[in-house]
């Protein structure tokens, strides 16, 4: 029986040092601005409102978004820093790497902005392990809609799945309604959840993957 291995990307595969309050204030520092705490307030629903629309970047919309607030930068200058600071910051676990080197089957399906989200991905390495990504502006949907679901699941063939996510709306529960296992990665125990471990670098010691199961 062939299995695919389905992962969220922010917070499952790679983390974050230093979180979004820290990657909004050195994307500051490189455009040489002051952060302020209405423009840190500002940026994620920016981001949020310009991605649900899918007609461009949302990094662009939530840099106009602390523009707005009174950040004095140019949009789309300041996008692109925020999104190479976002870059500094991506860190992939101990052990991830060679987990995704070791599997047959693997996509990633995740609510982030397409074009960064690859960026990630062949940074960190991550992408000549993964056989295809499926991003929220692909599809024009969100999980947990069924269509990055769909998508994932035709561009990654197999008997079964096993999904792995930090989000029980987002991951979770979506795939558990799909007949598909499951690996919750945070503090919480959700019920619908078959697996859970405490933090992204753990994943590769969790049942489904562990050699001696």
């Amino acid at each position: 029986m062939t299995v695919g291995y389905l992962f969220d990307l922010d917070e499952t595969l790679v983390v974050y040092d230093p979180e979004r309050r820290g990657i909004f204030r050195d994307a500051c520092r490189r455009a040489g601005v002051e952060p302020t705490d209405d423009a840190a307030e500002a940026v994620g629903p920016g981001y949020v409102e310009t991605f649900a629309a899918f007609e461009e970047s949302p990094y662009v919309g939530a840099a106009r978004a602390a523009r707005d607030a009174g950040l004095e930068v140019d949009p789309d200058s300041f996008a692109e820093t925020y999104v190479e600071a976002e870059l500094a910051a991506t860190h992939v676990p101990d052990g991830i790497g060679s987990l995704l080197a070791s599997l047959e089957r693997v996509g990633v399906v995740t609510n982030g902005y397409g074009p960064v989200q690859r960026r990630k991905l062949a940074a960190t390495g991550l992408a000549d392990h993964v056989d295809c990504v499926v991003c929220a502006d692909d599809v024009e949907a969100f999980k947990p809609a069924d269509a990055p679901f769909d998508a994932i699941t035709d561009a990654v063939p197999a008997d079964d799945y096993v999904v792995v996510g930090d989000s029980v709306d987002y991951d979770v529960r979506p795939a558990a309604d799909r007949g598909y296992r499951t690996v919750f990665v945070g503090d919480d125990r959700p019920d619908e959840a078959d697996h859970r471990v405490p933090e992204p670098a753990a994943i590769p010691s969790a049942p489904p993957f562990r050699r001696d199961d």
